[in-house]
């Protein structure tokens, strides 16, 4: 687009106007990964003219990170103004670069530095699969490290010492291993609708 440059993976913020048939695109959100999508933009809509785009995804609306949020509450910000709507938005690209540096693109990104992917000797390891320093790497792989931690942590603290504390602790583990188990019950709503769709 600029002249044959390499394309800066920047968000882009997107002022949409209300036109007499709304903003003219559809949001989408699907179980299988966070985030709300844009499935579809009307040609000629002020969305296209606010230049968003197809499998654009929405990280803020009007200022406000809506990442974490459920469709219906990202929906509600959408509506919250009357005529006017801004989201900053990342397209697949983008997002997965931004993802890679482990950065929250802000309205900050659009204009100003996208950060770089630092070249020292930490991230050069993550880059090329790890031949640059071996050493480090094979600290993380260490299979006797993660053992012995993983058996200080299953091991119950009183059992050694004999102290009736124990049954106490083991049945408190018990009852929030089942608090969770209750929580995550209430999905059998979900996997009735795997997406949701609205309109604007």
């Amino acid at each position: 687009e600029m002249n044959g440059q390499p394309k800066e993976l920047h968000p882009r913020l997107c002022v949409l106007k209300k036109g007499p048939n709304g903003y003219g695109f559809n949001l989408h959100s699907e179980k299988s990964k966070p985030g709300q999508f844009i499935r579809s933009v009307d040609p000629g809509s002020p969305a296209a003219k606010a230049g968003l785009q197809q499998q654009d995804k929405i990280i803020e609306v009007n200022g406000l990170n809506v990442e974490g949020m459920k469709h219906s509450e990202v929906v509600s910000n959408i509506k919250s103004r009357e005529d006017e709507t801004r989201l900053l938005v990342v397209d697949p690209e983008t997002d997965e670069y931004f993802k890679k540096l482990g950065v929250t693109p802000t309205e900050a990104h659009v204009r100003g530095p996208v950060p770089q992917p630092v070249v020292n000797g930490s991230a050069q390891t993550q880059l090329n699969g790890g031949s640059s320093t071996s050493s480090s790497h094979s600290d993380l792989q260490n299979p006797e490290k993660e053992t012995k931690r993983g058996e200080s942590e299953n091991k119950d603290p009183f059992e050694d010492s004999g102290l009736s504390l124990s049954p106490t602790a083991a049945e408190a583990k018990e009852k929030a291993r089942a608090k969770r188990a209750n929580k995550r019950a209430p999905q059998m709503d979900w996997s009735k609708k795997h997406e949701l769709f609205s309109n604007f």
